[in-house]
């Protein structure tokens, strides 16, 4: 697992730049220690620095156990550097692809991928644009030229790349404060299946290899589910290459439970030892359903019980992680961040998450009145935007809570081809009809044909932040500090005069479809969690001025 960055300038103390950049790469929440009381350290891998002082590139690493350390590529002859956050799936398949006679030093992805892009045709941007095409993982990128910098994510976006310019500096790191705190203040994400161009003339963004459409192949239930159960054991394995002890995210629900049954069914005869962990309230429905499956199915099973005086500790902590004062992102994270606090205790540096299988399989709760609505197409389109989303929507949150704990996520429901299956099926072996209110039946059909009982297979389950009971107690929290709903109305305080940006299909639309008074935002919590965000440093310029404004509205009114 690895951390990227790269400052660009004609005339600025790059070196001093960059090292603000490694320090944002380590904060104090990852300075925790194992049950053998050694610190997780990020590693300097390489920092690289170009001939005429103007470029300065950089890569960490926080060592896997069986997992070799992440190192840059940088070739002496032509200047070219290749670094990654991730890991890649087919790099054997890649090397026998290559058609020069290449000195490999080892079996590195980093020198394999280098290789592959200096045989490759074209400018810079066209030598990645293509070897997007032939790699399979997780990844984000950057290839370096004495001329220019290319950084991409790959299709689905499954780890995060920031980037951002002003004042004649221009930047791109694995998070935002790191851009941040060298005095950027407007920050973007790198969207999913993009690259962008550094070069003299500034940053250029452009579609490199997006999701695509492709064509509904697949109308029969029986072939869904053959495919479907094909797709997700290969995803499923090549993600636990390397790995000698793995985590689960069970919630109880199908998605978790499926998954878990997979890793324990794949891993176990190849000796990987796997841990399920469950966050939430006691009394809360998914901490029951989990306890129950673990026991039913023969887990080793790990739960943390919330209190609401953990769940304030953890909104703070979550909104330090994401980088976000989105409700949906902070109440969504909690429950992941507090399970994975308890991982970590146990040594787990790999977690497995279920993020896509709503998206792909039809399993949002609006999704059937979106049919009854909108129709077929207006529900495929829906479920397309929905799945473009997850990069800056659920991974991102996902991945940042992770690394905070010194740790890796991994979503195998959205591997390339699990996806490109999942894409070929027709909509309607997804949603029936518009009273359908379970949907993903290929994916529920797969669950019970591999050993799983319908009460989990067919649960209709809560979003996790009404599943773990989070969500009911926040407007309590916000209360205590202040934060009550005619208070905050009182000074004319909405969330959308901070932006109008949404980062949670829930919130987006799908509110309208569903009952609303679960999937509003409430505008207090709202509030308190800008203030949250904004005391600690976070967030652009334009959202802490507007913050600043109703903040002294509310200490200061008139």
């Amino acid at each position: 697992m690895g951390q990227m960055a790269g400052v660009f300038s004609e005339d600025e103390d790059l070196a001093g730049k960059l090292a603000t950049i490694l320090e944002a790469f380590h904060p104090q929440s990852i300075a925790k220690t194992n049950p053998e009381g050694k610190g997780y350290q990020w590693l300097i891998n390489s920092v690289f620095e170009s001939p005429n002082g103007n470029k300065v590139l950089a890569e960490v690493s926080l060592p896997i156990a069986k997992k070799p350390l992440q190192q840059p590529y940088i070739d002496p002859e032509s200047n070219l550097v290749f670094m990654y956050d991730g890991k890649f799936y087919n790099s054997h398949e890649v090397a026998s692809r290559l058609k020069g006679n290449h000195y490999l030093t080892s079996e590195n992805d980093t020198e394999i991928i280098a290789c592959l892009l200096k045989e490759l045709p074209g400018s810079l941007e066209d030598k990645v644009r293509r070897a997007l095409k032939y790699l399979d993982g997780d990844y984000a990128l950057a290839v370096s030229s004495p001329e220019q910098t290319v950084i991409a994510r790959n299709s689905l976006g499954t780890k995060p790349l920031y980037l951002a310019e002003g004042d004649g500096l221009l930047s791109f790191a694995s998070n935002k404060k790191a851009l941040w705190q060298i005095g950027l203040d407007d920050v973007i994400p790198l969207r999913a299946g993009t690259l962008a161009i550094f070069d003299q003339e500034g940053i250029k963004i452009k579609k490199a290899w997006p999701i695509e459409k492709g064509e509904i192949e697949i109308e029969n239930m029986t072939q869904a589910v053959d495919r479907y159960q094909e797709a997700i054991y290969s995803a499923v394995k090549k993600r636990l290459s390397g790995i000698d002890k793995v985590g689960i995210l069970l919630s109880g629900g199908v998605d978790s439970c499926l998954l878990a049954k997979l890793v324990h069914d794949i891993g176990s005869p190849a000796g990987i030892k796997m841990i399920a962990y469950t966050a939430g309230f006691a009394d809360s429905i998914d901490v029951d359903f989990a306890r129950r499956f673990a026991k039913e199915t023969g887990l080793n099973h790990k739960v943390k019980v919330l209190s609401v005086g953990e769940v304030e500790e953890y909104t703070s902590k979550v909104i330090e992680a994401v980088e976000e004062r989105d409700f949906v992102q902070v109440e969504a994270g909690i429950g992941v961040y507090a399970a994975l606090d308890i991982a970590i205790q146990d040594g787990v540096k790999a977690t497995f998450s279920g993020q896509g299988a709503d998206e792909l399989w039809g399993g949002y709760v609006w999704y059937p009145e979106v049919l009854n609505q909108e129709g077929s197409q207006g529900l495929s389109r829906r479920m397309r935007e929905d799945l473009s989303r997850g990069d800056i929507e659920t991974l991102d949150r996902e991945n940042k809570i992770a690394r905070a704990h010194g740790a890796e996520m991994m979503f195998p429901y959205l591997d390339a081809k699990v996806v490109m299956l999942a894409m070929s099926v027709a909509p309607q072996l997804k949603v029936i009809c518009e009273d359908d209110h379970l949907g993903k039946h290929p994916h529920r059909q797969l669950a019970q044909r591999i050993g799983i009982s319908a009460e989990y297979a067919e649960r209709s389950k809560d979003a996790a932040q009404h599943g773990t009971g989070v969500h009911s107690v926040l407007d309590e929290i916000a209360k205590k500090n202040g934060f009550n709903a005619n208070k905050v109305k009182s000074i004319g305080y909405s969330s959308d005069k901070i932006t109008t940006e949404k980062l949670g299909s829930s919130e987006r639309y799908g509110y309208r479809y569903a009952q609303k008074s679960l999937w509003q935002v409430p505008q207090n919590v709202q509030f308190f969690f800008d203030v949250l965000a904004y005391e600690k440093g976070l967030l652009n310029k334009p959202e802490r001025e507007k913050i600043r404004y109703f903040l002294d509205r509310m200490r200061f009114p008139s």
